[in-house]
C-alpha cells in the first residue's frame, strides 16, 4: 500500500513540477509571440502613404566571424527538454514539496530558462552583447512609389525594427523611414498606424518629433497603456484561477483537430467543476509566494525585463512595484542607466499620453483607436475575467473604456444611467462596453471576436475609411461605426456592424458538467472510431 501510494505521489508530484516549469517559462515569454503580418497589395488603399509598425515577432539574427547570419529569434525550445527537466529534477521538487524550502528548486529553474534567452538577452544597458538585431532592412532604392489605381496600398510600407530595444532608439530609424517614403512617394504628410508593441513606438517617435510629417495617427489593439500579463508578471504577481483557465481553453485552438478540441475542453470543464482544476491551481499558487522573490527577478534580469521595450507594456498602476522586483537583490548602481531609459519613456510617454494625444488634435493631426475585445487574458494573472483581447484589456487598449466582465453584463441599473446622461449611444450592443469614458470617444472602434495578433483586410478596409476621410468618427458611416463584429465564413473574413443578433452572449463558457460529461464521450467515441477501435454499429 505505501508503495502504492508513494507510485500516485510521484507521478502527482511529475505532474505538478511540469505545470510549474511550464508556468515559469510562460512568465518568461508572456504570450507575446505576435508575428509580424504585411497583407499583400491590392487595388483599395489610401490616398496618402501609410506607415504601419507592426508588434513584437520579427525574426533577430546575429552575424558570425564568416559574414553568415544566424537567427536567435523564434526561440526554438528543444524537443523533450521540458520532459528532460521535469525527470531529472523530480527529486529536487519533491525535497522542496516536503521541506518548503525551495532555493534548490528555484536554482534548477533558472538553469533551465534563462540560457533558452541567453542569445537575445541585452546588457544593463539596454544593448545587444553579441550584436543580434532585426532580419530587416530597406532603402530609397527597394520602396516602391507608385499607386495602384489611385491609391496607395494599405500595408505596403510596413517598418520592422528590433522589437527589444528602447523605443526612443527606433523612433530615430522610424523617422528615417517616413522620410525616405516620403521621397519615394513625394507626399508631404504620411499616415501612421502601431499595431501592440509597435504603438508603443509610434508613441515615442510621435513625442520626440511632435508628429512633424503625421497627418493621421491611428494606434491599433495598442499595448502602449499596458499589457496585463507583462505587467503583473514584472510585479511577481502571478496567479493561476481556475475558472479562467476553464474558460481560456474555449477561447484558444488547442488543436486543428476539432474533435480533440472538444474532448480537451470538455476533460477541463469537469475537472474544474469536481474542483480537480482548483486544486491543480491552488498547488502552484500556493507554492509560488514562497519563490517568487528567489526566481522571478533572477529570471527577468537575464531575459524579457532587459528589454527596454517590455517596460512600456508596464502601465503605470503597477510600473513602481514591477522595478522594486525586477531590480530586486541586483548589485547597486548596475542599472541605474537602464532605469533612466524605462523611465523616460514612462513618464515622458505613457503617463503623459492624454496630454500627447491633446495636443496632437490641437495641431490638426486626426488621432483614432481601434480596440479589440471577446476574450479573457491569458489565465495567469488575477485579471482573468477582465474583458480584452487575450492580451490586452480593454480599458487599457483604448485608455479609459468601462467594460462589465468577461461573462457579465452592464446591470440594468447602469444602463438606465447611461440613458439619463445621454451616453446610452457608446454603449455596445451586447452591453459589454462603454466607450464614453475612453479618452477618444467618438473615434474610438472596438472589434469583437477578433485574436490580438490578427490583422485581416477587413480591418486594413477601416483604416482606409479613417485616412481617407477628414474628421472621420464612428458615426460617419453605417458601415463601420463604433462596434463591429469579426468573422470568417468559408476563409473569408469580414467585420460588420454589430446588432443584438450578431454580437453573441458568450455562451461558450456556459457548460455544466454533464453537459461536458456529453460532449466528452461523444468526442472519445468518434476519436475511438477513427482509429477503428470501436465498432461502426455502436
Amino acid at each position: 500500500m505505501t508503495n502504492k501510494r508513494g507510485i500516485v505521489m510521484k507521478r502527482f508530484s511529475k505532474k505538478l513540477l511540469s505545470l510549474i516549469l511550464v508556468l515559469a517559462l510562460t512568465v518568461t515569454a508572456f504570450c507575446f509571440v505576435i508575428p509580424s503580418v504585411s497583407a499583400s497589395e491590392d487595388v483599395t488603399g489610401t490616398d496618402i502613404p501609410m506607415v504601419y509598425v507592426v508588434g513584437m515577432g520579427n525574426v533577430l539574427c546575429v552575424t558570425e566571424e564568416d559574414g553568415t547570419k544566424r537567427n536567435v529569434y523564434p526561440i526554438e525550445i528543444p524537443e523533450g527538454y521540458i520532459q528532460q527537466a521535469v525527470e531529472e529534477n523530480i527529486d529536487v521538487f519533491a525535497k522542496a514539496v516536503l521541506t518548503q524550502k525551495w532555493d534548490d528548486f528555484c536554482d534548477v529553474l533558472y538553469e533551465k530558462i534563462v540560457p533558452l534567452y541567453s542569445e537575445i538577452a541585452l546588457d544593463e544597458n539596454g544593448e545587444a552583447p553579441n550584436g543580434s538585431t532585426v532580419k530587416w532592412t530597406w532603402s530609397r532604392k527597394k520602396l516602391k512609389g507608385d499607386k495602384v489605381d489611385g491609391k496607395y496600398p494599405t500595408s505596403r510600407y510596413t517598418f520592422n525594427y528590433d522589437w527589444r530595444m528602447d523605443p526612443f532608439k527606433n523612433a530615430e530609424k522610424l523617422h528615417q523611414y517616413i522620410e525616405d517614403v516620403m521621397y519615394v512617394t513625394g507626399a508631404e504628410k504620411v499616415a501612421l498606424t502601431g499595431r501592440c508593441m509597435g504603438a508603443a513606438l509610434t508613441d515615442a517617435y510621435m513625442q520626440k518629433y511632435n508628429g512633424e510629417y503625421v497627418s493621421d495617427y491611428i494606434v491599433y489593439n495598442s499595448a502602449a497603456n499596458g499589457a496585463t500579463q507583462c505587467s503583473k508578471a514584472f510585479c511577481g504577481e502571478l496567479y493561476l484561477d481556475s475558472d479562467a483557465v476553464e474558460r481560456y481553453m474555449y477561447d484558444i485552438e488547442l488543436s486543428e483537430d476539432q474533435t480533440l478540441n472538444q474532448l480537451i475542453r470538455a476533460f477541463i470543464t469537469m475537472f474544474n467543476k469536481t474542483y480537480g482544476l482548483d486544486i491543480a491551481c491552488w498547488s502552484v499558487n500556493n507554492v509560488y509566494p514562497d519563490i517568487y522573490l528567489n526566481i522571478v527577478p533572477r529570471i527577468l534580469r537575464e531575459t524579457f525585463a532587459t528589454f527596454p521595450s517590455y517596460w512600456t507594456m508596464v502601465n503605470d498602476r503597477d510600473y513602481e512595484k514591477a522595478k522594486e522586483t525586477v531590480f530586486y537583490g541586483a548589485p547597486e548602481g548596475k542599472y541605474d542607466n537602464f532605469i533612466k531609459i524605462i523611465d523616460n519613456y514612462h513618464y515622458n510617454v505613457q503617463v503623459k499620453a492624454e496630454e500627447l494625444y491633446k495636443g496632437y488634435i490641437e495641431d490638426g493631426i486626426e488621432v483614432s483607436n481601434i480596440t479589440k475585445y471577446g476574450q479573457q487574458t491569458i489565465p495567469v494573472t488575477a485579471d482573468g475575467d477582465v474583458l480584452s483581447d487575450s492580451i490586452c484589456t480593454v480599458e487599457d487598449s483604448s485608455y479609459g473604456a468601462t467594460t462589465a466582465g468577461v461573462t457579465e453584463t452592464f446591470s440594468d441599473q447602469y444602463m438606465k444611467k447611461a440613458e439619463f446622461d445621454g451616453t446610452i449611444k457608446y454603449i455596445s450592443p451586447d452591453k459589454k462596453v462603454d466607450a464614453s469614458t475612453c479618452m477618444l470617444p467618438d473615434r474610438t472602434w472596438f472589434i469583437k471576436d477578433l485574436a490580438h495578433k490578427a490583422f485581416p483586410k477587413c480591418v486594413e478596409r477601416l483604416l482606409d475609411e479613417i485616412i481617407n476621410n477628414d474628421s472621420f468618427t464612428v458615426f460617419d458611416n453605417e458601415n463601420y461605426p463604433q462596434y463591429l463584429v469579426y468573422s470568417k465564413v468559408d476563409d473569408v473574413a469580414s467585420i460588420s456592424p454589430m446588432d443584438g443578433d450578431n454580437c453573441h452572449k458568450d455562451d461558450r463558457y456556459d457548460n455544466s458538467f454533464w453537459s461536458a460529461f456529453k460532449k466528452f464521450v461523444e468526442a472519445f467515441l468518434l476519436i475511438f472510431h477513427q482509429f477503428g477501435v470501436v465498432r461502426h454499429d455502436i
